[in-house]
């Protein structure tokens, strides 16, 4: 009678009751507002060298996944690690805040920096979740190769008939 008690209480508890059997993980998540404040600053300020070290922190930060528990990882496949939710998302803070930059660095005609930054929101951010920043980086590429002075080179030969 015992063993049907036991079997029925972990039963009509589901997942919820197994896993108070394992031990929860000390880690904490990433704290947000430091990245909400660097942010800011980026948004601000007009210092090349600052932005740069404003997106490489960005970049640095990885968003940690919550992991099931051991025993339902067995399943395989259909069982996958769940993304944090938090309100603000580093990486589209990072996307921004190296959009912002670029634009900063043309407009103070470093164009190679601005088009560097450029390549690198699409390199970084080619998933599809990320579209929004890859069409500004692009459109801004675009406008970059128009704004670059023409080169005219002639070339006189005068050995040559006419």
């Amino acid at each position: 009678m015992r063993w049907l008690v036991c079997l029925l209480t972990i039963l009509l508890s589901g997942c919820q009751g197994v896993s108070l059997l394992e031990r929860p993980t000390t880690e904490g998540s990433p704290s947000i507002m430091p990245l909400w404040e660097r942010y800011q600053q980026c948004l601000v300020t007009t210092d090349p060298t600052e932005l740069i070290l404003i997106i490489e922190q960005f970049e640095r930060v990885m968003l940690a996944r919550a992991e099931p528990p051991s025993w339902m990882r067995t399943w395989g496949d259909n069982v996958t690690n769940q993304p944090l939710r938090t309100a603000v998302d580093p990486q589209a803070l990072g996307a921004a805040c190296t959009l912002k930059a670029a634009g900063v660095m043309a407009e103070v005609k470093q164009l190679t920096e601005a088009r560097a930054l450029y390549q690198r929101v699409l390199a970084r951010y080619a998933h599809r979740d990320w579209a929004y920043y890859v069409n500004q980086a692009n459109e801004a590429l675009v406008s970059l190769s128009d704004a670059a002075p023409a080169v005219v080179a002639s070339r006189l030969d005068r050995t040559l008939p006419r």
